[in-house]
Order: C-alpha cells, then sequence, then structure tokens
C-alpha cells in the first residue's frame, strides 16, 4: 500500500475504485479499516481514497509532530503523489480538522465536503466549550478503554445493546492506534475564525447524530452556522459514528449529497 512524503513523515492511504476522487478522513477513533462500510458501496462510482492521519496505525510520527495543524497538507501531500487536483471529502469528527482548513485555503482542491459528528476548527466560545469537553472525555478513555454504560459514550446506547458486536469491532480497530492527545484540536494557530471564512463557497453539509452525547446532540447545528452556506442534517437513530452505527443512511445522505455537487 502507497505512502507519500509529508514533511518528515510518511502518510499512509488506501485508494479503491474509479471515478471522482472522494477522500474519508477518520476521527480519534478510526484510521483506514473504520470505513469498510463505506468503500465497497462508494468505489462503484468514485475513486475512494482512506487515509491514516499522522500518528494513526500506519501513518507512524514522533508525539511532538502528531498534530492536527498537520493535516491539510497531509492531504494536500497525497493529492499531489495521486495527481489529483480536486476531490471531494467526506471528514469524521477530528477529520474536519484535515478537511475544513483545506476548503478555506485551497478552495480549488475541494469540489465537495461531508463533516460528521465534529466541532470542526470553526470558532465560536460554544462551540470551544463543546470541543474542551469532548477532548477531556476522549482524553479520559473514549471509544471503549473505560468500563459499564461508561464506554459507550458517543453511541446510541439501544443500539450498542443490540448490536454488541459492532461496538466490539470499532473498539478493536481504535486499539491499532498509538494514543493521541485531543488536546491539540484547541491550539490557538488552528482555529479558523469567521474572518478566515469570509467567502468560503465549497458546498458543504455538516452532519450530528441525536444520541451524541460525546458532543451533544444539537453541536452541529450550531457548527453548520459558522461555516458559510453549510446545511446541517441530523441521523437520528445514530451517536456520534453514523458512518458506524448506521451505515446504510449514511451512505445515501453522502450519496444524495455528492450527486448535487460532483
Amino acid at each position: 500500500m502507497p505512502y507519500a512524503p509529508s514533511g518528515d513523515i510518511d502518510v499512509y492511504y488506501e485508494t479503491a475504485g474509479s471515478g471522482h476522487p472522494l477522500f474519508f478522513v477518520h476521527g480519534g477513533g478510526g484510521n483506514t479499516m473504520c470505513w469498510f462500510q463505506q468503500v465497497p458501496y462508494f468505489a462503484e462510482r468514485y475513486r475512494v481514497i482512506t487515509v491514516d492521519l499522522r500518528g494513526f496505525k500506519n501513518s507512524r510520527c514522533p508525539p511532538e509532530q502528531s498534530h492536527p495543524r498537520h493535516y491539510p497538507d497531509d492531504i494536500l501531500a497525497i493529492m499531489n503523489a495521486e495527481g489529483i487536483d480536486r476531490a471531494a471529502f467526506c471528514c469524521q469528527s477530528l477529520g474536519a480538522w484535515a478537511g475544513l482548513p483545506l476548503a478555506a485555503r485551497h478552495p480549488e482542491r475541494v469540489s465537495a465536503l461531508f463533516i460528521n459528528g465534529s466541532p470542526t476548527p470553526a470558532y465560536s466560545p460554544q462551540n470551544w466549550e463543546v470541543l474542551r469537553t469532548a477532548g477531556d472525555t476522549f482524553n479520559a478513555g473514549h471509544g471503549g478503554n473505560r468500563g459499564g454504560d461508561d464506554a459507550a459514550v458517543g453511541w446510541n446506547r439501544t443500539f450498542v445493546k443490540e448490536h454488541p458486536e459492532v461496538f466490539f469491532l470499532y473498539s478493536r480497530i481504535k486499539e491499532l492506534n498509538p494514543g493521541f492527545d485531543a488536546r491539540t484540536m484547541q491550539d490557538d494557530d488552528i482555529k479558523l475564525f469567521p474572518e478566515d471564512l469570509a467567502g468560503f463557497t465549497t458546498p458543504t453539509l455538516m452532519a450530528g447524530g441525536s444520541h451524541d452525547d460525546f458532543l451533544t446532540p444539537t453541536s452541529h447545528l450550531h457548527v453548520a452556522t459558522l461555516i458559510p452556506g453549510a446545511v446541517p442534517h441530523t441521523f437520528e437513530e445514530s451517536g456520534h459514528s453514523a458512518y458506524f452505527e448506521t451505515p446504510g443512511e449514511f451512505n445515501a445522505v453522502l450519496e444524495s449529497f455528492l450527486a448535487r455537487h460532483v
């Protein structure tokens, strides 16, 4: 599988299918493997690229270089290595630290942006408080490293009870990653202020789950107001990770969005 050099590290990625390029960029509990319910579906119509963000699974790097400020340049490194001028992006949670700054700084490279379950780096005091709380939760063991009902933070609890094998798989995929310090997501140099998004025109859908208590069930509605032109969508039966919990609905919503804008 290929790597793209980005600064002093090599960023791991995988490709499948053909058509308009479509990146899937994972969250703090994911890596390339978490998109197994999306890649076969979208590879029938798109050139699908999945990524291990730096510091995750196969994109190993020193801890001091594992910082979200590098994500947009890492994605550009992959695009340049693959000869991709323009691509659509599906970003989960932490993945928005790659997709949103890239769309803001290089709009000519991003045809459409679909974000799910993410505070994003778009700044407001309300959003930063949600992000602070989520970062503390993540560093305390979000995604399966804690016991009891608390282990399923962010998930639809009914879904976890009915499908424990799915939650188990999610937890095992997460354990393939080294540790990540979620506090870096709030560093001043990666905040996107309103002036940074002035003139933003990339078609953007901002989604979230009504059972997401990792963020809040309505945080995506606020974030949509921070991104010019963004359209909100709520996954009513899902928590933080609709791509994993309700993949059929997730894929249908993403496919419809791409059909309108790609």
